[in-house]
């Protein structure tokens, strides 16, 4: 007999992506703050959102299923997540300048990973980049970060240079990362 209590992860079936909203600046510093605790900055989401060549983009939740996780909790038909207010399960920012977008933030709820949810918001800052008419999208990624790595090769994007001691403990390098539109 299964364990009750270890309900298995099954496909988030029903996420989004929007603008992000002034509203998503909580959910979306806690994100930031949980996945990188140690670190003393945070995005100042009001100040980026203003900026007239910022493109951030978030995921959410319309519908989901009780199976999906204990730590969601059904409320008529939206989720809440404890560690998340607003639906939000992850974001993905850039500036868009000239022809180019460079990803400035990027992060996925670590409950949430290998659902689909980082794909989904590449995806639509993909779109995003072809529709305002982008050449080129630009990235930094920490070189340990195997499945970010992994998820941007997928897409097309390809290795271009490398930062030595990049990162604040100036012990890891960060890999430059492109992708080309046509």
């Amino acid at each position: 007999m299964p364990n009750p209590t270890k309900i298995p992860k099954t496909p988030l079936t029903v996420n989004r992506v929007r603008n992000f909203n002034i509203s998503d600046q909580g959910a979306c510093l806690n994100i930031q703050r949980n996945t990188f605790p140690s670190s003393q900055s945070c995005t100042d989401f009001a100040r980026e959102i203003r900026k007239s060549n910022s493109i951030y983009l978030v995921a959410y939740f319309e519908h989901c299923s009780d199976q999906i996780d204990r730590t969601i909790k059904l409320n008529d038909y939206l989720c809440q997540c404890k560690t998340n207010t607003n639906n939000v399960s992850g974001f993905i920012g850039g500036w868009n300048v000239a022809d180019e977008i460079q990803i400035v933030d990027f992060i996925v709820e670590e409950q949430f990973h290998r659902r689909g949810i980082g794909r989904l918001l590449l995806t639509s800052l993909i779109e995003v980049a072809c529709s305002v008419k982008s050449k080129l999208i630009t990235l930094e990624v920490r070189a340990s970060n195997k499945p970010a790595i992994n998820l941007y090769s997928r897409f097309g994007f390809e290795i271009c240079g490398r930062r030595k001691n990049y990162y604040v403990n100036k012990t890891e390098d960060a890999l430059l990362m492109n992708l080309e539109i046509n």
